[in-house]
């Protein structure tokens, strides 16, 4: 029995031991502060706008992972911000991530698979996910959990104004040959207690629109072939109601996509009377005062009879067009117009009859 033992530690407790100190070896020497300034340097050497990465750790995570901390991305301010009362410039923008790890499922890698698993924290939320590579195919999963959108940069860059709200929600996605424009999925997004302005921010640095409250935004959609159909893309709160519908055909890269979307939206009785400044710019209800809102020709267009402004959105996203369809999508304002390239000729279902 001794020398059965003594036999099995030569030829297999050797080599495990062996194994064993290497891998500590390795876990302890790993040089992690040089892939640190390479992957630093890499990334902000490939940005022309100026935006600039920086990490304050790097460490293993569960053996096949990396993990970073104190990571922090700073952006150019926007191309059209102004300066502030004090005529001082703009000041970067600073993304925060508490945390950011990603790990290699190894038994997944020895049977010709490649599975990441990945996370952060960010914006006083977490996002997850996992992307596996079959072959030529990629399949991604993303989850979001409580993120503050206001703290997002783009989101006021695109309003103009401060916003308010946290995103949950999931994407999933399967792209054959990793190609958008023949990916299939889902997305189930929800945007909770979204606000937008806070009385002090002006429009277009000429008003002060009061806090308006949109509620819940939701947002479903299926993929099939490329095709992204909305199912739900719904705000329906205190101060204003937004609903679009329609669809996006998805390119290669993301902003060649092409949208043909219907949009609509109206302000509540209730924020219209606020106060003097909403009165005058979208009518007091009861009033025979045209709104300064419907002077403008396209918004005039857009307003239908029961108070909803309809716009019809169409092109790659790169450029979006906004375009008066007080008919909606589908309807015989937009039917007129023909239909868009990249889409199937839809079919009125009046035609069938």
């Amino acid at each position: 029995m001794t020398i059965r033992l003594r036999d099995w530690a030569r030829w297999v407790g050797y080599p495990a031991f062996y194994l064993g100190s290497l891998l500590v070896f390795v876990y302890v020497t790993f040089p992690f502060d040089r892939i640190k300034e390479r992957l630093i340097a890499e990334f902000n050497a490939r940005q022309a706008d100026g935006s600039r990465l920086e990490i304050d750790d790097m460490s293993w995570y569960w053996g096949s992972g990396v993990e970073a901390s104190g990571v922090r991305l700073t952006l150019p301010p926007p191309k059209n911000a102004s300066t502030d009362q004090s005529g001082a410039a703009p000041k970067p923008r600073v993304v925060e991530l508490e945390h950011v790890y990603a790990r290699l499922s190894l038994l997944s890698f020895l049977f010709g698979t490649r599975h990441v698993s990945f996370g952060a924290g960010v914006l006083g939320g977490e996002v997850s996910g996992e992307v596996t590579d079959r072959g030529n195919d990629r399949e991604v999963a993303l989850r979001f959990e409580e993120m503050d959108v206001g703290a997002l940069p783009f989101m006021r860059d695109v309003s103009g104004l401060p916003m308010t709200g946290t995103l949950t929600g999931s994407i999933e996605l399967e792209a054959p040959e990793q190609k958008l424009a023949k990916s299939s999925g889902k997305v189930s997004l929800k945007l909770s207690r979204l606000t937008v302005g806070d009385g002090k921010a002006k429009v277009m640095d000429a008003l002060a629109l009061p806090k308006l409250d949109a509620g819940d935004l939701t947002l479903e959609a299926d993929i099939a072939g490329g095709r992204v159909d909305l199912k739900q893309f719904s705000a329906r709160g205190p101060d204003v109601e937004v609903i679009a519908d329609g669809k996006i055909r998805l390119r290669d890269p993301f902003n060649n996509s092409l949208a043909e979307l219907g949009l609509r939206f109206r302000f509540s009785d209730k924020y219209k009377s606020k106060n003097e400044t909403t009165k005058s710019l979208f009518g007091a209800p009861g009033s025979s005062m045209p709104a300064l809102f419907d002077l403008d020709p396209k918004a005039k267009r857009a307003k239908r009879p029961d108070g909803f402004y309809s716009w019809r959105v169409t092109g790659p996203f790169e450029h979006l067009l906004f375009e008066p369809s007080p008919a909606g999508v589908g309807g015989a304002g937009s039917r007129a117009r023909g239909t868009m390239r990249g889409f199937p000729a839809a079919q009125n279902p009046d035609d069938s009859e």
